[in-house]
């Protein structure tokens, strides 16, 4: 086994307090992390002679970072943003560096502060809420606050449309994604940084409250403020430090580029495939010989989907592989052993990486496993859009002590693709004649008009309303090749062309997924969904049901139609009426 990078490796750690740790902005957090690890790899920091940022949603952490730490002559300075990505991208770089001989120490740091002292923890990442009784509706403006206004307020719901998509496609279950979160807290009983501790049960993941259904709040994973900071060098010099190396096997990236149309395997298939073969192939290694897992887990369905993708699992098995106890303490392939950001701290892709680092020098005290051969490390961002993947041993390439782990329902070799989804039903393009007249309102129950405010177009959007007001839904076109595109497009991402035209649709299409967003102590409001047209292009939109409680019989594939609806004196705009769901 050569290992592409095996010139590289980690040679300092550095974790500033983490949880609620108020008083302290992002670039002062971070440069106490560079100078943590720059003394845990045994170094002064004016030894850095690389710098490599990557900022959290606060802000406020830049390149000036280096004047924070004195730094100078620096031979590489970035900032480096992937969003949950970034730690691994931070560290493929530092790695090429150091191995070209481009560097010699890079520091590689992410600090953020979403928390905010007696601020709900959620309200960091987007709002669930709905209007307060005394309020009075919202009022929203343009195509982004008409999908606001349809419920896609916040990151989780898109994390809930894409497990609500695994889920009819492969039969996973909530109860199998709480297997994940229990699994991770037993973990976190050992992590003394751990912001969640206590012991839970599946029958508490069941009784927490939903967030977007299908993901509880159980499900989610926590905020977090403080630093975190590694420091990559060669090998050589790694291993005349003070603390074990963390050697650097290989590195891949993957970024899927999902199209949201036709054909899309969205919530099916992420970047992990293309990620997890390159770092595997650069490291000489199978998913049989990876022995520990440090996965990003913004949410239990990130984990699962995940593991199924690298090929630790069948495609589609991810959930009884989780609920079998193997991610546990005890199972066949050690999860998160620090309790992920689910139980432990969150902060972004440096909380898996972190945890790889203590677990491969030994340090994890409670909860230290045996298992540390060949640890993968996984980066996501976005929404299950940019993937990274690590592979880090305590040994040099080329050498380990481990025997090969067999894969869970599948040959060894890679990754399965996905299987196809369920076939639609018989006739589920709804015909011209279901459609409802133009200019109907549909009934006020759940996603209705109450819920998503009163809309204003602005001068981008304006035609779009326009049209709704005569009963016609528009969409982008374009002129060049002809491709369907939704509403908010601005060029063609076939061809190129930058003046799409707006173009009447039919109004008929498919249920792809859905979320049922609640707000604490009011429940379901609002009903955020895609829907397929029949011209081929998803639309981000609502759903209008005759009453709360119908959201039960919606399934993948279901027929729906437009409407349209609207508030006082706002614009009148699009819902999706599912066909043959009564009051």
């Amino acid at each position: 086994m050569s290992g592409g990078s095996a010139g590289a490796a980690i040679a300092g750690l550095g974790m500033t307090s983490l949880g609620k740790v108020y008083g302290a902005t992002p670039r002062a957090l971070a440069a106490r992390a560079v100078r943590l690890a720059a003394a845990d790899a045994g170094i002064r920091v004016g030894e850095l002679d690389g710098l490599l940022v990557c900022p959290g949603i606060t802000g406020g952490l830049d390149l000036s970072l280096a004047d924070a730490l004195g730094l100078r002559d620096l031979a590489l300075l970035s900032v480096v943003n992937s969003f949950g990505a970034s730690a691994v991208m931070a560290v493929q770089v530092a790695a090429q560096a150091v191995a070209s001989g481009a560097a010699r120490h890079v520091a590689c740091v992410f600090a953020d502060t979403p928390l905010r002292e007696g601020a709900p923890a959620g309200s960091a990442f987007g709002s669930h809420a709905g209007p307060g009784p005394a309020a009075g509706p919202p009022e929203r403006r343009g195509l982004a606050g008409l999908a606001a206004g349809y419920g896609f307020r916040s990151v989780t719901v898109h994390y809930a449309l894409a497990a609500r998509r695994h889920m009819a496609a492969f039969g996973t279950t909530s109860e199998q994604l709480g297997a994940i979160a229990v699994a991770q807290r037993q973990w976190a009983a050992g992590n003394p940084l751990a912001q969640f501790r206590d012991p839970i049960t599946i029958e508490d993941h069941q009784r927490s409250r939903w967030i977007a259904e299908p993901l509880r709040l159980l499900d989610c994973s926590l905020v977090s403020n403080g630093a975190v900071a590694v420091i990559v060098t060669t090998a050589a010099r790694a291993a005349a430090g003070p603390r074990p190396p963390v050697h650097v096997w290989g590195w891949g990236q993957g970024h899927p580029g999902h199209r949201m149309s036709r054909g899309s395997e969205f919530g099916l298939v992420t970047g992990a495939v293309q990620a997890g073969k390159a770092a595997m192939a650069m490291a000489g290694v199978s998913p049989a010989e990876v022995t520990m897992c440090q996965l990003y887990d913004c949410y239990t369905f990130t984990v699962l989907v995940t593991l199924e993708d690298y090929g630790l699992c069948a495609k589609g098995e991810g959930g009884t592989f989780a609920a079998s106890g193997a991610l546990a303490p005890g199972g066949s392939l050690p999860v998160n052993t620090g309790g992920g950001q689910l139980s432990g701290y969150y902060m972004w892709g440096f909380t898996p990486l972190s945890e790889a680092v203590i677990q491969a020098r030994g340090d994890g005290g409670e909860r230290q496993s045996p298992a540390t051969d060949v640890i993968l490390v996984s980066g996501n961002g976005g929404i299950l859009a940019h993937h990274g993947t690590l592979i880090l041993s305590p040994h040099p390439p080329g050498r380990r002590a481990g025997a090969r782990r067999a894969p869970a329902g599948r040959a060894a070799g890679g990754p399965a693709s996905a299987r196809p989804e369920p076939a639609r039903p018989a006739g589920s393009t709804p015909p011209a004649g279901s459609t409802p007249p133009a200019g109907s309102t549909p009934p006020a129950g759940l996603g209705g008009p109450l819920g998503i405010g009163v809309i204003r177009s602005d001068p981008r959007s304006e035609p779009f309303f326009a049209a709704a007001a005569r009963g016609e839904l528009l969409i982008k076109r374009c002129p060049a090749c002809g491709q369907w595109l939704a509403p908010s497009a601005a060029a063609c991402p076939g061809c190129g062309d930058e003046e799409p035209r707006w173009t009447r649709a039919s109004g008929r299409g498919t249920l792809v997924t859905w979320a049922v967003v609640h707000a604490r102590d009011v429940g379901p409001v609002a009903l955020p969904a895609l829907v397929e047209l029949a011209e081929g292009p998803w639309l981000a939109t609502g759903l209008q049901l005759p009453d709360d409680g119908s959201h039960s019989a919606l399934r993948p594939g279901l027929p729906v139609v437009v409407a349209f609806t609207g508030l006082g004196d706002g614009e009148r705009y699009p819902v999706f009426c599912p066909v043959g769901i009564a009051r």
